[in-house]
């Protein structure tokens, strides 16, 4: 035994600093693990004049590879760069704008790593647990970096672009530093599972009295599931464009008898949907687009009243093509309760 303490001294001596806290241990090894699955992913502008856009993606299966789809949306001539400095061709397979994922193949390469998803949803994990997250910040790379999980809840930051990440009911937050080409990157927990896809830094660059946005991994890997076998999400969908209540000028809602700005109105019903088969009514408007009239005013998705038009998004965006939701509006200066069946988005 003291012999075997001493080569272990001595192997120590020879090769230098030697890890020793759990924690470390346990970054270290989830880094080594998810090395080989982290891509670079890169394209060219499609509008002349655009600006050339390099992001972070991961393997999730042999020859596919998920990232943000803000990353890649207004890209052409895709690419993904491994951890070894080899470089393939990838083109898009489906996308999610509603979640912000797409999924890209690539071409002419085997994956050498694959990550996994932790089969958890995001308000069972524990803040101040321990993540991790590997990216190409800045095109540089892959580099890690680590923290904690900070919260989980809505992101109530505007975002830049509405039609982008609405249908996420919870982010991720994470005191873990990143920038510019983190989006795509996996948030791992210290088991090397995938518990989150980053999405953006509110606040500040490289985590720098900022704070980093993800989208929780159940939510993923559910995407993925469907996008592989239907090539669309199959989350629920309304088919209707909505307004919240706090948007719109008081005296209109006195006007039709609300008191209050928690809501969010119907403002175009589109043809064939959901919403137009229950019934719903859009807003009046004249040939400037300016309001006359109020349309449908939702105050409750199955009975849980809703703030504004992203929590109604959200609440629907839980269920599946198939579920009836009850919805409560206010129509004609008095309540009433409608019915609708959902359907998947319509492939784009």
């Amino acid at each position: 035994m003291r012999a075997l303490l001493l080569l272990a001294l001595l192997l120590t001596l020879v090769l230098g600093q030697r890890l020793v806290a759990p924690e470390e241990v346990a970054r270290a090894q989830v880094i080594q693990k998810a090395l080989p699955a982290v891509v670079r992913v890169q394209g060219s502008a499609l509008s002349p004049g655009g600006e050339d856009v390099v992001g972070t993606g991961f393997f999730v299966g042999p020859s596919r590879v998920v990232t943000n789809y803000h990353v890649i949306r207004d890209l052409k001539d895709l690419t993904v760069r491994l951890a070894d400095g080899r470089t393939f061709l990838a083109e898009r397979y489906a996308v999610d704008p509603g979640i912000d994922l797409a999924l890209l193949t690539v071409r002419g390469a085997r994956a050498p790593g694959v990550l996994t998803f932790a089969q958890v949803e995001a308000r069972r994990l524990p803040l101040g647990m321990g993540v991790v997250l590997v990216g190409f910040p800045y095109g540089q790379g892959p580099l890690a970096s680590f923290g904690i999980l900070s919260g989980v809840g809505p992101l109530e930051v505007p975002l830049p672009d509405p039609s982008v990440g609405a249908e996420v009911g919870e982010y991720l937050f994470t005191d873990a530093p990143l920038t510019v080409g983190n989006s795509g990157s996996p948030l791992l927990n210290l088991q090397g599972e995938v518990v989150g896809l980053v999405a953006d830094v509110i606040g500040g660059p490289a985590g720098i009295g900022g704070i980093g946005v993800a989208v929780p991994g159940d939510l993923v890997a559910q995407s993925i599931a469907d996008l592989e076998r239907f090539g669309v999400p199959q989350r629920g969908w309304l088919g209707a464009s909505l307004i919240s209540l706090d948007e719109l000028p008081p005296v209109l809602l006195r006007a039709v008898g609300l008191t209050s700005t928690q809501g969010a109105m119907v403002d175009r019903v589109e043809p064939g949907s959901p919403a137009a088969r229950a019934g719903l009514k859009g807003a009046q408007r004249d040939t400037q687009g300016r309001l006359l009239a109020l349309g449908d005013v939702i105050l409750a998705v199955d009975g849980v009243a809703v703030k504004d038009k992203a929590d109604v998004v959200r609440l629907v965006a839980q269920r599946r093509p198939g579920d009836r939701v009850r919805l409560t509006l206010w129509r004609d200066r008095r309540r009433l309760e409608v019915t609708v069946v959902l359907m998947a988005r319509p492939r784009e």
